[in-house]
């Protein structure tokens, strides 16, 4: 979990920790006793808060890596695909963990292809729709997470592979990759 902080998150923890230790002191001249609480609490909270959403500003514009050489394959004999690739750390702290998400989409539309039953396509009273639980159903979008790099350091590369589902029914397949890093 150490690894996981570099110098900016120090940093503001302890700007966070010495602002919110202010007026916590500055809050104990207050002599109503319910003031004097709900000042602590706001305080407590509104620290909080605050800390949180910077960290997470911190790691995106700290912890950046890139995808390189993706290549894709199908493996016809377990309906796989493999997808293998390398990361890359490109920025100047350490990564404690890269995800990468991929999205499978079957047969997306394009602006050649588009008509109005593309978008639309009415199915009759879907207001219940969850509790049909159909087992034929053919789902058009395949979605997988996956931890492909623990401790990145700086400017280091890694190979990956990951194999997900490839459902035989799905033609002109979009792929989709987002890589999340923090």
């Amino acid at each position: 979990m150490l690894e996981y902080f570099n110098i900016f998150h120090i940093l503001i923890i302890v700007i966070l920790l010495f602002l919110s230790g202010l007026l916590a002191y500055l809050s104990k001249y207050e002599e109503n006793k319910k003031i004097f609480t709900s000042l602590i609490v706001i305080n407590f909270t509104v620290t909080l808060i605050i800390g949180v959403f910077l960290m997470f500003v911190v790691d995106k514009y700290t912890k950046k890596a890139v995808l390189e050489s993706i290549t894709k394959s199908r493996v016809l004999m377990n309906e796989t695909v493999v997808i293998k690739g390398v990361i890359r750390n490109v920025g100047s702290f350490d990564i404690s963990n890269c995800n990468i998400i991929v999205k499978l989409i079957n047969d997306p539309i394009s602006k050649d292809s588009l008509k109005g039953d593309a978008i639309f396509k009415p199915s009759g009273l879907s207001l219940f729709s969850w509790l049909n639980n159909d087992k034929d159903a053919r789902p058009n979008t395949i979605e997988q997470k996956v931890s492909i790099a623990k401790n990145l350091k700086i400017r280091e590369a890694r190979n990956f592979s990951i194999s997900m589902p490839y459902p035989p029914y799905f033609k002109n397949t979009m792929f989709i990759t987002k890589l999340d890093c923090y």
